[in-house]
């Protein structure tokens, strides 16, 4: 059973393990019935090297809102084959709910929670039923709401497993050339946080890695990550 304690004393368990390490754990705890929800953003590299050396039959799943950029789907390819991982599945927006709320694919220009809940948000739900955990990407370095996180947190019924909570900047650049991966073709054009065409930018800030995504708006994440109370009460 999964409640405040267990997630406590995971957290107290992994606090000075690698991230690789904390993989690790994460399969053997939630055996079957755990994945990696990938971006194929400018880190995803990362985790997907990380899960490659330890299981290249691990569930990986990539929410495709349609918006993606296609230099995304070609990045994600070339991974996938480098890698050899095994159990990569696409998942898409239910297409009679983009016809009833979205039938012009403009959206986001008006009411981009409303746009990332429908294609991001309820896809990811609907595939998650199938397991009890899933790995983010997710570090504190990147700020914002991110500051204050935990490897393991308990989100909507589910764990969410964040291995590279505690890696800075630096640790991502010495990953990448220490174990010479190939990056983002969008990240040598200065773009340090990718997501769907419409709400990324190249980054305002450079010291802020995500200041790049929804520009002119207080929204900073996607809602993947909301608690449902928090998001009805935002979007009810």
């Amino acid at each position: 059973m999964i409640d405040s304690e267990k997630i406590y004393s995971l957290n107290l368990k992994v606090e000075k393990y690698l991230p690789e390490r904390i993989i690790t754990l994460s399969m053997d705890e939630f055996d079957g019935k755990i994945a990696y929800v990938s971006s194929f953003g400018t880190e995803s590299a990362i985790i997907l090297h990380m899960i490659s050396r330890i299981n290249k039959k691990f569930p990986i799943i990539l929410i495709n809102t349609y918006f993606l950029f296609n230099k995304t789907l070609e990045y994600k390819h070339m991974l996938l084959e480098k890698m050899n991982l095994e159990n990569f599945k696409e998942i898409y927006p239910d297409n009679e709910t983009l016809q009833n709320n979205d039938k012009q694919n403009d959206l986001w220009k008006t009411n981009t929670d409303k746009c990332c809940d429908i294609r991001k948000v309820q896809p990811l739900n609907k595939e998650l039923k199938n397991y009890n955990a899933w790995i983010s990407g997710r570090k504190s370095y990147q700020g914002s709401e991110r500051k204050t996180l935990k490897a393991f947190e308990y989100i909507n019924n589910k764990v969410v497993v964040n291995p590279l909570v505690n890696f800075s900047q630096e640790n991502v650049d010495q990953y990448f050339k220490k174990n010479n991966l190939p990056r983002h073709p969008m990240y040598d054009e200065g773009f340090l946080s990718i997501g769907c065409t419409h709400c990324t930018a190249k980054p305002t800030d450079v010291k802020d890695v995500r200041s790049g995504r929804w520009i002119n708006q207080t929204k900073t994440e996607c809602g993947i990550h909301k608690r449902f109370k928090d998001w009805e009460n935002n979007n009810g």
